[in-house]
């Protein structure tokens, strides 16, 4: 068990790293987060060029076909910058579900489109008040002279508004317990998008309500019934990706808290000379590499191809919410200065809060795992 990167993953994590900051600084993130496309198209396109939006696509259809560690990387570097886009809707939720269960029409309609930067996909697959599982799918599919209706309404569609197509999970009215995932035209007749005004931003996040939208079969994702299923395979991924962004944006918070405490006088000598502060620091610290190792043993179980359901959902329930102590400890050490909207730490401080919730908080994740010991 290694989890220490390559020399080709440690330079596509420098030159994540070097691309962010030059192409989306925090003056641009704070745009974007009142922006109605709630992305820069012009990063967009540069991020596409790098190939890191094909890079868990497979080389068939123009991608690079890396494997999750790789992945895992720049979800890292993109948490540091709090960078709003599209990629994870896009390359991981639109990504695997249509390269690993679609049909080959879908996927040479829409692979090779998401590697060329062309094609946003989206997906939803959480109910009306934005809970997710089986049980919880705010979508219902009727049949209807061998197409489908499709009507309801999720909560929490990222990117709605930009994306070509939202990949939903719906129950079928003739199986109630069978889901099923249909590919749907962002702009098909009776599909409306609203946008949710959450603390990370105006335009990010959409409620989408559908009202009798009629699918073809041929846009069904998979097998009829199986839905859920597939979206269990990918959800260790889900979760672990987003506890790599914690990572990122933890380690940040770290970084800038440290340079501020040795920068700040106070008395003739710098805040972080005081006892209290330090342990502060450390505490902040401890939580950063703690989260590291959970994060990355996921990742690597996941890129090993291993059962990594325990570890994307202690990896989860335990970085989320060091992300968020991590935040309130920076709040508490730099003072006034770390209220203001002039200082970069409150994009951190939103952007934890938004991670903690989305796809399962900690309450949620802790049950995944006490399900899996028999409890």
């Amino acid at each position: 068990m290694n989890f220490n990167f390559s020399k080709d993953q440690i330079i596509l994590r420098k030159s994540a790293r070097e691309f962010i900051k030059k192409e989306i600084p925090a003056s641009l993130v704070r745009e974007l987060l009142v922006d109605e496309k709630g992305y820069s198209p012009k990063v967009w396109e540069k991020m596409a060029e790098l190939g890191w939006l094909g890079i868990a696509i497979d080389e068939e259809f123009g991608g690079i076909g890396a494997d999750f560690m790789d992945l895992a990387i720049l979800f890292e570097e993109l948490g540091r910058g709090a960078v709003p886009s599209p990629f994870f809707s896009t390359v991981l939720l639109g990504g695997f579900l249509l390269q690993n269960h679609a049909s080959e029409e879908l996927k040479n309609r829409y692979l090779p489109k998401i590697v060329e930067g062309k094609s946003i996909i989206t997906a939803a697959i959480s109910d009306e008040k934005g809970f997710y599982g089986k049980n919880h799918v705010g979508i219902t599919a009727k049949n209807s002279n061998g197409s489908y209706l499709l009507s309801g309404s999720v909560l929490f569609v990222s990117h709605a508004n930009v994306s070509d197509m939202i990949i939903c999970a719906a129950k079928m009215d003739s199986n109630n317990t069978g889901i099923t995932l249909f590919a749907v035209d962002r702009k098909a007749k009776g599909l409306t998008a609203t946008p949710l005004k959450t603390i990370f931003g105006n335009y990010i996040d959409y409620s989408i309500a559908l009202d009798n939208v009629m699918v073809s079969p041929e846009m069904i994702i998979g097998e009829e019934c199986k839905g859920w299923d597939y979206i269990e395979k990918i959800w260790p991924l889900i979760i672990t990706a987003q506890s790599c962004e914690c990572v990122g944006g933890m380690q940040k918070v770290m970084d800038m808290t440290r340079d501020y405490l040795n920068g700040r006088i106070q008395f003739g000598k710098p805040l972080s000379a005081l006892q209290i502060v330090q342990h502060m620091s450390v505490d902040m610290f401890t939580k950063v590499e703690t989260s590291k190792l959970t994060a990355h043993s996921a990742a690597w179980s996941i890129s090993e191809g291993l059962d990594s359901e325990n570890e994307a959902a202690i990896a989860k329930s335990w970085c989320a919410e060091a992300y968020k102590d991590v935040t309130k400890i920076a709040h508490q050490v730099t003072g006034a200065i770390g209220f203001t909207e002039e200082y970069d730490l409150h994009l951190y401080t939103k952007s934890a809060k938004k991670l903690e919730l989305l796809f399962g908080d900690g309450a949620y994740q802790r049950k995944v795992v006490a399900d899996k010991l028999g409890l």
